[in-house]
């Protein structure tokens, strides 16, 4: 079974881009615990109504248990990313998803395998399921998400769109 644990950055753009649905199709049960929730439940917005129907349906949140693991992580990362990150190690999740460089890198040397925001559209659009990669990278971006040009570049090079910024 494909269990994957989501970070609340990742939840949050693919709710503004009403792509959600990538999240479910790629694991079997998605998991966030509740810092990552709480997070998501300060906000007002679209997004935020969008991710509680999902609660009520397959978006699962569960606690962690490790908190010793959760204090040290807390010295380096947020409450969300710390959490996210102690549950994925706690339930041996598939995958991470994770958008935060300090995070994915501390949740690589953990040996947790990553997934963010980009990763998800970039499979997406590989499956043929989404017409342009740039399109939505652009509405991303229009939301405030933020990526590094090198990374966009690849990301649009690994689904056969040139960079034309």
């Amino acid at each position: 079974m494909s269990l994957w644990v989501a970070d609340s950055s990742p939840l949050i753009f693919l709710a503004k881009l009403k792509r959600l649905d990538l999240l479910r199709r790629e694991a079997e049960e998605v998991l966030a615990p509740p810092a990552v929730l709480g997070e998501i439940a300060e906000q007002d917005d679209e997004a935020k109504h969008q991710i509680e129907e999902a609660q009520r349906t397959w978006l699962e949140m569960r606690p962690v248990r490790d908190v010793r693991l959760l204090a040290v992580l807390k010295r380096e990362l947020g409450d969300g990313e710390a959490e996210a990150i102690t549950l994925a190690l706690e339930t041996h999740a598939a995958r991470i998803v994770l958008d935060d460089l300090d995070a994915r890198r501390l949740a690589d040397r953990l040996g947790l395998k990553l997934v963010g925001t980009l990763g998800l559209l970039l499979a997406s659009k590989l499956r043929g399921e989404i017409p342009s990669l740039r399109a939505e990278i652009d509405r991303l971006r229009n939301e405030g998400f933020r990526a590094s040009p090198a990374l966009v570049e690849a990301i649009l090079r690994s689904a056969g769109e040139e960079d034309q910024e």
